[in-house]
């Protein structure tokens, strides 16, 4: 049998702001997660597929061209197999426009990108929501991520009101001005781990998270969001010395609001399109050893059969 190809296209839900809500005792994968919110940038992540039937399993996946064993990816094509029943040679090639490690949500693009897309190849098709389910306890199980696919559900600025996997999660949006990009300025990650193997600082962490997002609630704007993610991100100790220097240029520019990626250190600034190239370029003269570069604000979730 010939080989089979598809593509696969979905938004990355960068992270702004969260409150993990982590294993207790006899809770399940699909009820924890991470309360929280963020932006959907359109076109994050861009998957093409290519099945060969047979009766040797290979997976093989590329990332911008080069070959990886990146794990979210790996774990879609298994559950793909498992699931659909394909045996033979798979092979990912992920075109991602994100920084990777840094809060933009791309271990659960390529993840949900690649169920899409072999979903598709297998002629059986997948709701969002079933995508975003089996993503959820890919990125559980990997450690790569706490409910970074309910951006999936919505777009624009999205809230997480309740962890969980879908129909548990509880998901709504704030909107935001006609017009508005995301321009991110990306250092390096940051080491999620310190975090979450320290109880103290994870209810810390937990606590700071639900406060802001029960103010962010009293007043849902886009500048209000900003502001109280940034605090959140200075009074959970988060907030590198890199990311405060950052912080302090944002200041002085024409943005509607700016906070930290969440995990990394990285920031981002919703601008409206008019200025957005007086921000980037400034950020670049600032700040040249960084990445800056700015995304269109929005979801675009697609698959289709490849000739």
């Amino acid at each position: 049998m010939s080989s089979r190809r598809s593509y696969a296209v979905a938004p990355a839900p960068l992270s702004s702001i969260f409150s993990p809500k982590l294993p207790l005792s006899g809770k399940k994968v699909e009820e924890v997660g991470a309360r929280g919110g963020g932006f959907t940038l359109r076109g994050g992540v861009e998957t093409y597929a290519e099945y060969s039937p047979g009766e040797v399993d290979e997976s093989i996946v590329y990332v911008n061209g080069s070959k990886l064993d990146f794990i979210t990816s790996l774990k879609a094509i298994e559950i793909s197999r498992r699931l659909l029943g394909l045996r033979g040679r798979i092979t990912l090639k992920h075109e991602v426009s994100v920084p990777i490690g840094m809060g933009f949500g791309a271990s659960a693009s390529i993840a949900f990108t690649a169920l899409l897309a072999l979903f598709k190849i297998a002629g059986r098709g997948i709701s969002v929501g079933r995508a975003c389910s089996i993503v959820h306890g890919i990125e559980v199980e990997c450690k790569t991520g706490l409910n970074s696919e309910a951006g999936f559900l919505s777009e624009g600025l999205v809230l997480v009101l309740g962890e969980g996997a879908p129909p548990r999660v509880r998901v709504d949006s704030i909107p935001i001005p006609r017009d508005s990009m995301i321009t991110s300025i990306a250092v390096a990650p940051l080491d999620g781990s310190k975090i979450f193997s320290d109880p103290s600082r994870l209810r810390k962490v937990e606590e700071i998270g639900d406060e802001k997002l029960e103010e962010i609630l009293e007043k849902p704007t886009p500048e209000n969001f900003l502001e109280k993610s940034r605090e959140f991100a200075l009074e959970a100790g988060l907030a590198t010395k890199r990311v405060q220097e950052i912080f302090e240029e944002l200041e002085k520019l024409q943005l509607v609001g700016y906070a930290q990626n969440m995990i990394g250190e990285a920031c981002h600034a919703l601008v409206l399109r008019k200025d957005a190239r007086k921000v980037e370029e400034r950020l670049k003269s600032l700040f040249p050893e960084y990445l800056v570069k700015t995304f269109e604000v929005g979801s675009l979730i697609r698959s289709s059969i490849q000739a």
